[in-house]
């Protein structure tokens, strides 16, 4: 059923489960779907009247007891029918309309079909109707369809074992997260030009401040293993993102130039030995660090930049 999905409509998949998890509960239903929905879909949200992303929440939140423990998120959590039923339906609006692949406002439009769908009566409630939406969608440029996975660069990503045992968590959290950002971020320009609410970019222009740290890094560490230490002038500065105009660039280009960087990073730092862990690293006027900590930071930072482009903070 997902490999018609949009990387929205799987992301909103990922944000029901985190509902799920959060309300306590050991399913996903139609109003974790509709939860996952405003979570992800910022126009539909933005479309709704005003406060009816938060009286949604809450009418939701009340539908289920306070205190219930939380389901941990190692958990997989089953759909239950009525949200396999929506997302049967949302598949057939899709076909319906001609769209090759299935999009969030394919899964609106079936939560409003779904008999006796709580998330259907309160977007209804809110003045979401099946007959406007639905041309509403029909109106709308095709979703497009995910990317094939056949067409992708072949790019080594089998574990890395780094040759310094203090660097295999900071190796194994960068691998990590390139799995879990290839996974759940859209990779259509839909939101590209969204603004972060904790940096002054765009999501684009984030991406590119990221692939500034990974050309950095990658500089660093060949300068790591042929010198006896490392002096570095500066980190890269925000106001480069802006000069190199990021934002104009092809967003897809961006994402798949970010990932090779962080793979051709992780082979590099694979090779770095234990005694070069230690090596005194210096940026700028700060104190110096050892090179496990420089690696530690840089990890840390595309976690938390890489964090809010998926998650559209």
């Amino acid at each position: 059923m997902f490999e018609r999905f949009t990387e929205r409509a799987r992301r909103t998949i990922f944000f029901a489960r985190y509902e799920a998890s959060r309300l306590g509960t050991p399913w996903i239903d139609t109003e974790q779907l509709l939860l996952g929905l405003l979570r992800e879909d910022h126009v539909f949200a933005a479309e709704l009247p005003a406060g009816a992303v938060n009286a949604l929440q809450k009418r939701i939140d009340e539908l289920y007891p306070q205190g219930r423990e939380k389901v941990s998120t190692s958990v997989d959590l089953p759909l239950t029918e009525g949200a396999k039923r929506t997302l049967a339906i949302a598949a057939e609006e899709s076909t319906a309309l001609g769209h090759l692949a299935m999009d969030t406002g394919h899964i609106v439009l079936a939560l409003l079909r779904v008999e006796k769908c709580p998330a259907g009566d309160l977007l209804r409630e809110h003045g979401v109707e099946y007959a406007a939406f639905r041309e509403q969608v029909a109106a709308a440029p095709p979703p497009v369809p995910p990317p094939d996975p056949s067409a992708a660069p072949a790019v080594e990503k089998r574990p890395v074992e780094p040759a310094a045992p203090s660097l295999r968590p900071s190796v194994q959290a960068l691998e990590e997260l390139l799995v879990t950002t290839a996974t759940h971020i859209d990779r259509s320009s839909a939101g590209a030009e969204q603004h972060l609410k904790r940096k002054p970019w765009t999501r684009q222009q984030a991406l590119g401040h990221l692939i500034d740290w990974a050309e950095a890094h990658h500089q660093w560490l060949a300068r790591a293993l042929t010198e006896p230490r490392l002096d570095a002038r500066m980190y890269p500065r925000d106001e480069w993102v802006a000069a190199q105009h990021y934002g104009e660039y092809s967003w897809p280009a961006l994402i798949g130039l970010w990932e090779l960087l962080n793979r051709l990073l992780i082979h590099v730092m694979a090779q770095v030995p234990e005694d070069k862990a230690n090596l005194p690293c210096r940026v700028g006027v700060q104190d110096p660090i050892p090179l496990s900590e420089l690696i530690s930071r840089y990890v840390e930072h595309c976690q938390d930049i890489a964090g809010q482009i998926v998650a559209h903070l």
